[in-house]
């Protein structure tokens, strides 16, 4: 069973200098805001990191210079940090701020480390869909190759004062975990949450309805505002689930991977580069038991230097 003792964030400085905390694009206001939200009363250990270029000379700049912006660089974006930690988190949860340099899948899969209880959470600017945050760019990486949950979260786009969460099971272990998270995120977001599955057509649609009933039955999910709506639809997952996203308006998806090694798809029948492109929400993406990071075995051994 998925269960969060860990959350990191990743933080983005502003485009604008100099930088301070009223700056910060909405994306990283929200990851950080959400981890609170996530880590709730349970006094769970919150990390917010942001990473930064390596220093590197410019066209008519020497290297002494980068290296004199990147330190100015650091202490700025160790200030902000310090701003959101007053402003936003409650005073019994545990913060940790980290700041490092390179290339920021890397850093913060290092940050996160190589554990299954850590939900690592990054925010998108693109406003349409997910293409191009995750396409050859850091989300896509995160989701292929970390081993800790990750929540891709991007700003609505719409006027609906609603939170929708669309949770996809396939009735095994890990949409137990989807079923789990989802009612967790929808009590403390105050949330409609939607269960979705893609029948095969090999079970009757009230067999598949008893599963995902059972899931539920694991789950507090009574105790929800607005109660929980089950669909069960014949076709293909992808299919099933934007057909749902759709009619939902959905906020958020919460789904889980398809293989232990991230490669194969987020959900069975589907590859990341055929569904994700056509959200237009948030994604949590769960790792089934046992996934195995595709990073050789010395990246999590790696310390870098530039970290504070």
């Amino acid at each position: 069973m998925f269960q969060i003792r860990r959350i990191v964030v990743g933080v983005e400085m502003p485009a604008e200098r100099p930088w301070k905390a009223a700056k910060l694009g909405l994306p990283s206001r929200l990851s950080v805001q959400h981890a609170f939200q996530a880590a709730g009363s349970s006094r769970i250990p919150v990390t917010l990191v942001s990473v930064l270029p390596r220093p590197k000379a410019g066209w008519f700049g020497s290297q002494d210079e980068a290296e004199r912006q990147a330190i100015s660089d650091r202490t700025s974006a160790q200030a902000l940090l310090e701003e959101l930690k007053s402003e936003m988190s409650p005073g019994d949860c545990p913060v940790d701020l980290q700041i490092r340099s390179g290339d920021a899948w890397e850093e913060l899969i290092r940050t996160a480390g190589n554990r299954p209880d850590c939900l690592l959470i990054v925010g998108t600017r693109d406003l349409g869909s997910l293409r191009r945050v995750l396409f050859g760019s850091t989300g896509l990486k995160l989701l292929r190759l970390s081993p800790t949950a990750v929540w891709i979260l991007k700003p609505r786009i719409d006027d609906n004062d609603s939170t929708d969460i669309v949770a996809a099971t396939d009735l095994g272990p890990v949409g137990a975990d989807v079923i789990q998270t989802s009612v967790r995120l929808a009590r403390l977001l105050n949330a409609r949450l939607h269960v979705v599955h893609a029948a095969d057509g090999s079970e009757s649609a009230a067999d598949v309805e008893a599963k995902i009933q059972a899931q539920l039955a694991e789950t507090d999910y009574r105790t929800l505002p607005f109660g929980i709506r089950t669909q069960v639809q014949t076709g293909s997952p992808d299919t099933v689930l934007l057909a749902a996203v759709a009619e939902s308006k959905a906020d958020l998806v919460v789904l889980g991977t398809s293989s232990k090694t991230g490669v194969s798809g987020l959900l069975p029948g589907s590859t990341v580069e055929r569904l994700l492109p056509e959200l237009t929400c948030s994604v949590l993406a769960l790792k089934p038991e046992g996934f195995r990071s595709m990073l050789p075995s010395d990246f999590w051994s790696v310390q870098r230097s530039a970290e504070v």
